[in-house]
């Protein structure tokens, strides 16, 4: 008697749980792996990381060339207009330096014709003065008649008040300077200071001629203006300061006018109107 078939017989429960079981375990090969698929996705998306890298990579090698083109445009055109703007101001710097040039030459025409005026004016002024200084000879009595007036030069010195005094004894006053043509006239004929009827004794600073007419009446001055200009009221010979005006100085500066002392003797120029027909006077 078989051993396994009397079981089987005896228990035909158990025999129905280890068949189960079998077919359990049978069928363990069969059961999907828990690991299978993430194993298997896992390599799918290495696959397509690796895949779109490869595709990026691809891409930036495509797209790197258009960009270095699009840079190298833009430098060249760079390169062109910065090219452009240095030639134009190549140009600029040539013309301008032109202009200057032709302008300093100009600048230099210019300059040696005002100096040749100058030089012009000069010899028509000093011809003027020798014609008008000629032209005032006639006198009587030691007067020059020039202009429809007489001219006094007293070789005696004397105070600028007994000056005046001397000169309106003679029906006269000391001279008033009214235009450049009288300046140089006078200036022509004297060799040493001399007074002349100007004056700032009433009011420190406001000179007035004899007849009462202010220089800006009268529209000329010729103070001198070298050097230390006058009048400058110098008070080191005078604490009473310089009052009186003289044309000429110790100096020879005949040319111009200086303030003075009142008390010092000089030569002086009386003046007055010519009213004899007898005399020829020039009117120039």
């Amino acid at each position: 008697m078989r051993t396994d078939t009397v079981d089987s017989k005896q228990h035909p429960q158990h025999h129905k749980q280890f068949n189960k079981m079998d077919s359990i375990y049978e069928n363990l090969d069969y059961m999907p792996s828990t690991t299978a698929p993430d194993f298997r996705c896992s390599l799918y998306k290495d696959f397509s990381f690796e895949e779109r890298e490869q595709e990026r990579e691809r891409e930036r090698e495509v797209t790197s060339p258009k960009w270095s083109k699009v840079l190298l445009t833009l430098l060249s055109f760079s390169l062109a207009f910065a090219l452009g703007g240095l030639c134009a101001l190549g140009m600029l710097y040539v013309n301008t330096r032109s202009d200057f040039i032709s302008a300093k030459e100009k600048n230099s025409t210019i300059t040696r014709e005002l100096e040749e005026l100058k030089t012009n004016c000069t010899r028509v002024k000093e011809s003027l003065s020798l014609s008008v200084a000629q032209s005032c000879n006639l006198s009587v009595d030691g007067w020059i008649a020039c202009r429809g007036k007489l001219y006094l030069f007293n070789s005696g010195k004397l105070n600028w008040s007994s000056s005046r005094a001397f000169c309106v004894s003679k029906g006269a006053d000391l001279v008033t300077i009214t235009s450049l043509t009288e300046q140089d006239f006078l200036v022509s004929k004297i060799k040493q200071t001399h007074w002349i009827g100007l004056s700032d004794l009433e009011t420190e600073g406001h000179w007035v001629w004899v007849n009462n007419q202010t220089l800006n009446e009268t529209g000329v001055q010729f103070w001198f203006s070298e050097g230390p200009t006058e009048p400058d009221n110098w008070k080191k010979q005078d604490p009473s300061g310089e009052d009186c005006a003289s044309l000429g100085d110790s100096n020879g500066n005949f040319q111009s006018w200086f303030d003075a002392s009142c008390k010092q003797k000089k030569k002086f120029i009386c003046e007055k109107k010519n009213v004899s027909t007898s005399i020829i006077g020039t009117n120039l």
